[in-house]
């Protein structure tokens, strides 16, 4: 029984370029090209020579196929077994990417603005805080807190469980403090 290659590194990046190439525009992809499109996502240093070798040995395995242009400057193009092993990889660093942004999102819902602007005492639990602004929080892992910012100006986060948030969050606005609610913390 064969055990199938798994990519390389390397090689998963240059498979993932190809494929997202591919699904605009279909055909040969210069090398020099791949080597651009790999410095610009930075996430490691691309040596020419250590791509082409990289090349010739997807094309070993099957997954590319190597083309000379008119120019005589070297590309590749998937073959379909290529394609099948790209995809999943294109596929999953798309994902990754939609994931990460997700994460990095603040979305907030209206406020409430309070006509004084001043801090005032609000009984929160079981103490007194002096607080401006109140934020009920909700990440995407699900988690909540209240994200207050007190008579200084300092934001500050009390940890809870969603009714114990909405719980701190009412007597915020029945105080009549500015509130509102939003997706993520704000890092500002």
């Amino acid at each position: 029984m064969t055990q199938a290659r798994r990519p390389s590194p390397l090689q998963r990046r240059v498979l993932i370029v190809l494929a997202a190439l591919d699904a605009k525009r279909p055909g040969p992809v210069a090398t020099r090209d791949i080597e651009r499109v790999l410095e610009q996502g930075g996430d490691a240093p691309v040596y020419g020579p250590n791509l082409r070798a990289s090349c010739r040995r997807m094309e070993a395995a099957g997954w590319l196929r190597t083309l000379r242009a008119p120019n005589q400057q070297l590309a590749v193009e998937l073959t379909g077994t290529g394609r099948d092993v790209a995809e999943p990889l294109y596929q999953a660093a798309r994902d990754d990417e939609i994931s990460r942004q997700r994460q990095l999102k603040v979305h907030s819902l209206p406020l409430r603005q309070s006509e004084t602007g001043e801090a005032m005492e609000v009984l929160l639990g079981d103490s007194l805080h002096r607080i401006r602004q109140a934020v009920y929080v909700i990440r995407l892992d699900g988690s909540t807190c209240l994200q207050v910012t007190n008579a200084g100006g300092i934001r500050q986060i009390m940890e809870g469980d969603p009714l114990q948030v909405a719980d701190w969050y009412q007597a915020c606005y029945d105080a009549g403090l500015p509130v509102h609610i939003q997706i993520n913390e704000s890092q500002d």
